[in-house]
């Protein structure tokens, strides 16, 4: 695994708050559910004493731009998420521009001292007690193609090298962690897509089966099954039943081979 900072040396980490770590670090590995991401959260507020999180995958063009972000919210209040998006903060916030761009640990203070904030942001952001706080985000790598964000807040009106080490330490395991929930999500997102039925036929088409096959397989009308692979073919939209089975096995509709 690699990440541009590198692994960091803990200062003045307890023996019980390093144990801690580690075990967050396992957890991340196992996680394979939003409950089992929320309690990496819990288990960190342990040694991070934050009030509220949130964390985020976004696509990035190859100039750095921000092309889409998938939210994986922890427990910042949805009221806040609501108005950032309604009043499209994401343009002018600072703390989110420079983790897109650099990568590298903030604390609010400092970014907001370098490169003053809206004043409609910063006002709103304090009424949801979201002044003070870090940001620390990993860059694609491995078999993650997208970038990350993970964001907290709470009474950090000064700044600690500890905090900081930590979520230098921790950030490329939650980013991993992120991946997988944010990427399963998608998948049974994308499988609503389609009804069973539609999946099952597409199944069949997958693995070259007519749809002659397909009728006397499912004991249903071959003119029923053209009619499911209209609409498979409608709902996905493409051309053919080739393309119907590519899509559909990158969107995770089906599972590869």
């Amino acid at each position: 695994m690699s990440q541009n900072d590198g692994p960091r040396k803990l200062p003045r980490l307890s023996k019980l708050d390093a144990l801690t770590l580690l075990d967050i670090t396992v957890k991340c590995l196992e996680c394979s559910t939003e409950a089992d991401y929320k309690q990496i959260f819990a288990l960190l507020n342990t040694i991070v004493p934050f009030d509220q999180s949130t964390s985020g995958l976004a696509k990035l063009s190859p100039d750095g731009a921000v092309e889409s972000y998938e939210l994986a919210n922890i427990n910042y209040p949805v009221e806040w998420l609501q108005t950032y998006k309604e009043k499209n903060f994401s343009g002018i916030d600072v703390i989110v521009k420079r983790n897109f761009t650099s990568f590298t640990p903030q604390y609010w203070d400092q970014t907001y001292k370098a490169h003053k904030p809206a004043r409609e942001f910063i006002t709103l952001a304090s009424d949801f007690n979201l002044v003070h706080g870090y940001t620390y985000g990993a860059r694609p790598f491995g078999f993650c193609k997208q970038a990350s964000l993970f964001s907290f807040s709470g009474n950090f009106k000064k700044y600690d090298p500890i905090v900081i080490a930590i979520l230098q330490t921790i950030v490329p395991h939650l980013h991993l962690a992120s991946s997988r929930i944010i990427e399963s999500r998608l998948i049974q997102h994308n499988r609503k897509l389609l009804s069973g039925r539609e999946r099952e036929v597409l199944s069949w088409l997958k693995h070259g089966k007519s749809s002659w096959d397909i009728s006397a397989i499912l004991q249903i009308s071959e003119c029923t099954v053209n009619y499911h692979i209209y609409n498979i073919i409608k709902k996905l939209d493409v051309q053919n039943r080739p393309q119907a089975v590519a899509v559909a096995t990158h969107l995770g509709i089906l599972d590869p081979d």
